[in-house]
Parts: structure tokens; C-alpha cells; sequence
């Protein structure tokens, strides 16, 4: 994402567009340009401009993935208070394709799973810890995908889990920040499938930053 952190529409319709199957896929994936200046700097501002956003395309735009009667009365996202301690900036573990990529298929809301390539992993430290994450590659296109759960899910959080960005920054480091992290689209329409994190991206920490449940 560009440095005001634009909530790029045409690139939703895409994302939504890669990963279906009949149905569309529960993933508003956004693609992020590469930072130049410090990942942290006016990170708030840009935050709340991009929740700002956020919410006007689920009221207003015709992809939005609420439900007529929800998009009528809706005031909004709920969101954790934005907490730059969640903003995590570290290296991809990238796993080796050779001889053959690592695959795994990932759990969905419908009866079939979806099949994905492990691409890496990311360590990272909450309150003196160690976590690790592993991040997956859809087989058809570059666009990396980590969705976790952890222990607000099914209390204060949606109970599948929820998706992180994955947002390049100077050098090969990467910052997830999960301040970002999202509901998938099946939590306000049932129509949409949408794959869930893995027994091994369940996170043995309360995360409270991001978006909580929608009800």
C-alpha cells in the first residue's frame, strides 16, 4: 500500500476474483508498495484514515460484502484502540520450492478445503515470548496470505480467526501489524467461502488489535 495506506477498491474486486471457487472468496487482500521511510512514522493517522476508508466502502460501494439490511444501518467497524506495540517489523523464513513446493490445504467455511503453498514463516515476540506464524501462497499467483487465530477469537473476535497484512518495508524486512487485522468476508455474508488459519497459526496469546466481531 501506497504511504497513506489507500484502500485500493479495483484491487479488492481482484483479490476477490482470485480466490474463488464458485463463489467468491472471503479475502479483500490489499497489495502494498514498498516503504521507504520508517514503517512506524504517522502510523497511527494513517490507520485511522484507512479505517476511515474502510468503512465507506462497506456502506457505499456495491462490492461491499454486507447484506442489504446490514449495509442500511451500519455505523462502522469495531475496532481494538490502535496499539503501535502490535506493529511487528522483522524477515520472511522463506521455505525452499525445491525439489517440490511445501503444500497444505487450509480449512474453510464450506465441506472442501482449499490447497495453498507454505511460503515462509515469521517470528515474532509479545511480552517476552516467542510466536511464529506461518504465512501460505495461494497455487495460482504471488499474493501471500496469513490468517491466525488466537485467544479473543469466538470471545471478542470472530470466531474462525481473522487475516494480517503483510506490508514490505526498506530491505527485505516486512512489517505485520496487527492493528490491520481483518475479518473475512464470511463473517458478514455466508455466501462467500473463505479459508481459516490452521491448527499451527493458532496463537496462544490474547491479540486485542484489529477488528472485533461483527455481532
Amino acid at each position: 500500500m501506497d504511504r497513506s495506506l489507500k484502500f485500493d477498491r479495483r484491487w479488492i474486486f481482484f483479490s476477490i476474483c482470485s480466490f474463488c471457487f464458485i463463489l467468491l472468496l472471503g479475502k479483500p487482500d490489499l497489495v502494498l508498495a514498498q516503504v521507504e521511510e520508517s514503517p512506524l512514522k504517522q502510523r497511527e493517522e494513517k490507520l485511522k484514515g484507512f479505517r476511515e476508508r474502510k468503512d465507506r466502502f462497506f456502506r457505499e460501494d456495491s462490492r461491499s460484502p454486507l447484506k442489504e439490511a446490514d449495509r442500511k444501518g451500519f455505523k462502522g467497524l469495531v475496532y481494538y484502540p490502535i496499539d503501535l506495540r502490535y506493529a511487528m517489523s522483522g524477515s520472511v523464513e522463506k521455505y525452499p520450492v525445491e525439489p517440490k513446493p511445501i503444500y497444505t490445504t487450509l480449512p474453510t467455511n464450506k465441506e472442501a478445503g482449499k490447497k495453498y503453498v507454505k511460503y515462509g514463516r515469521f517470528k515474532f515476540k509479545w511480552d517476552g515470548k516467542e510466536y511464529l506464524l506461518q504465512i501460505y501462497r495461494p497455487l495460482a499467483g504471488d499474493d501471500l496470505f496469513l490468517p491466525f487465530k488466537d485467544k479473543t477469537s469466538g470471545i471478542e473476535t470472530y470466531g474462525k480467526g481473522r487475516y494480517l497484512y503483510i506490508e514490505p518495508v526498506s530491505g527485505a524486512k516486512v512489517l505485520i501489524d496487527f492493528n490491520r487485522a481483518y475479518n473475512p468476508f464470511c463473517q458478514y455474508n455466508e455466501r462467500y467461502t473463505c479459508p481459516f488459519a490452521p491448527e499451527e497459526n493458532w496463537l496462544d496469546v490474547a491479540v486485542r488489535a484489529g477488528e472485533k466481531r461483527f455481532r
